[in-house]
């Protein structure tokens, strides 16, 4: 069975539908409405991203939207509207989806997604620690945020416990948000 002990995650990768893992990719396939849909994590390198994620951090928790209807909460953010820059798009998503304000962040990587019915796009994660509004006035599809401690992240973000890239990101989140000294 393959692991990523050594490599600062302790989950076995077959329990997650991993079919490959080389030493600067993690390569996931999900099953969706007929199709395979193959998320390959790239890293640090740049990239264009068409869409953009944030791993939020405030000093109540982490920070999920959701649509209020169904129990799944995602990580804020969307795509990159033309004409816009990623650090555009990511501060444009916060505040529609969460009225979040960025108050520091860093990007912590890429990763490529293939699938058969669209061209081939890269979804950019970044790390953030945000400031939220007191007032949320829901918009467009997110209806709920969710402030969640990060021992309960992975169970909550829908994708968490399915997709092992959830483990490294949360883990270069949580490092970073970790070196940083809060007021």
């Amino acid at each position: 069975m393959l692991s990523l002990e050594g490599k600062g995650l302790s989950s076995s990768l077959s329990q997650f539908g991993v079919v490959e893992w080389r030493m600067d990719e993690l390569v996931h396939e999900w099953r969706h409405e007929g199709r395979v849909i193959t998320f390959t994590w790239v890293g640090e390198r740049p990239v264009n991203p068409r869409r953009v994620y944030a791993f939020a951090f405030t000093a109540a928790g982490m920070l999920l939207v959701g649509d209020g209807v169904q129990p799944l909460y995602w990580l804020p953010g969307g795509g990159v509207e033309t004409g816009e820059t990623p650090a555009e798009a990511f501060a444009r998503e916060l505040a529609e989806e969460a009225a979040a304000t960025i108050i520091a962040t860093a990007y912590l990587g890429a990763q490529r997604v293939d699938d058969p019915q669209a061209e081939t796009e890269y979804q950019g994660f970044f790390w953030c620690r945000v400031e939220l509004a007191e007032t949320f006035t829901p918009e467009l599809e997110v209806k709920k945020r969710l402030l969640v401690p990060p021992e309960r992240f992975l169970d909550t973000l829908f994708w968490g416990r399915d997709d092992p890239k959830a483990e490294l990101l949360l883990e270069k989140a949580l490092s970073l948000n970790a070196a940083m000294i809060w007021p």
